[in-house]
């Protein structure tokens, strides 16, 4: 456990085990330090709160210098600013013709106050609803794109 009450492989707090852990391997108990519990576990809970098999989570985006600061998000507080992906072509250097021109995204950068001397553009992330949904999990940028890279090797199979 952690110092606020989370368990497990995944840190669960205990309302999420309550309302979302499973006994994956039927052996009568829900285990979270039992590899095919936890990860079923996990994928339930996201399931639960809205993700989006076969949807985008993250893309690393290239910027311009044009983007005003407003639309970059340092912080996963609260991600500000989000647009339709068309709207934010004019900032970014990156082929972004295979999303759909309509989703809305916001776009991350490094948070200033964990990166020592960062380059504000760089690295440059937009991000969608899947993104979100891991961030109602935790709610740090870096968990984040952590879940959302391991999403993009599972490639969906849980």
């Amino acid at each position: 456990g952690s110092w606020a009450g989370a368990f497990g492989f995944f840190q669960f707090m205990p309302s999420t085990i309550k309302n979302y852990a499973i006994d994956y391997n039927n052996d009568r108990s829900i285990d979270l330090k039992n590899s095919d519990d936890a990860f079923a576990s996990a994928a339930n809970y996201l399931k639960k709160i809205g993700w989006k098999k076969n949807s985008p989570c993250f893309y690393k985006i290239k910027l311009n210098d044009q983007i005003p600061s407003k639309f970059l998000n340092s912080s996963a507080r609260k991600l500000k600013n989000k647009k339709k992906i068309n709207y934010f072509k004019k900032f970014i250097d990156t082929d972004l013709s295979s999303f759909n021109k309509n989703l809305k995204v916001a776009i991350i950068t490094p948070d200033k106050d964990i990166v020592e001397n960062p380059d504000i553009l760089n690295p440059a992330y937009i991000v969608f609803e899947n993104y979100e949904i891991v961030l109602q999990w935790n709610r740090s940028l870096r968990f984040a794109l952590a879940v959302c890279t391991l999403k993009d090797e599972i490639k969906n199979e849980l």
